[in-house]
């Protein structure tokens, strides 16, 4: 719209002291910027204050919840660190503790077999022993069979008192009656 028209207009309804000063306009205008900037200045004091404490506690509030959550962060690390050192070391202390008992093992285990060829070997010494024993007596009592053997065929060679031929045919006879070979 062009402003002339829109001058003509207000004329022609009333409305042609609009630049005019209104006392009752500008002062209602003032009071009310002075009770704007005076509730402004209240609720600053008041309410600002403590919005900004309570703005400020919950924003430290919150940095210390993230600070202990670093804390924590860290200790776990640290624990999880020491954690894992500690397993180490206890794989280590059970690896050795392992060839330790097995070391041990293998030595009783030697200790057994070497008691068990001792054993084995007084056994075969008695037994060897025992066997020369009774070798002996069978041999003493074959001694003894043979010497009563060889007494008797005496005896008997020279009570029949014959010639060679006789008491060597009677003592080969004798042998093979007695299963001397």
């Amino acid at each position: 719209m062009d402003i002339l028209v829109y001058l003509e207009l207000m004329r022609l309804y009333g409305r042609t002291k609009m630049l005019e000063f209104n006392i009752e306009f500008w002062s209602t205008f003032g009071f009310t910027i002075l009770n704007i900037l005076i509730l402004f200045f209240v609720l600053k004091k008041v309410l600002f204050g403590r919005l900004t404490s309570f703005m400020e506690n919950r924003s430290n509030k919150i940095q210390e919840t993230l600070d202990n959550a670093e804390e924590t962060k860290r200790m776990i690390e640290e624990m999880k660190v020491e954690y894992d050192e500690k397993l180490k070391a206890a794989r280590f202390e059970g690896q050795q503790i392992t060839a330790e008992y097995k070391e041990m093992a293998q030595k009783e285990y030697n200790a057994i077999v070497e008691d068990a060829k001792k054993n084995a070997e007084r056994i075969i010494v008695e037994t060897r022993k025992e066997l020369e024993v009774e070798k002996k007596q069978i041999m003493d009592g074959i001694k003894e069979e043979i010497s009563n053997l060889v007494i008797a065929a005496s005896e008997k060679l020279i009570r029949e008192n014959m010639n060679t031929e006789i008491n060597q045919k009677l003592v080969k006879e004798f042998i093979d009656n007695e299963h001397i070979a």
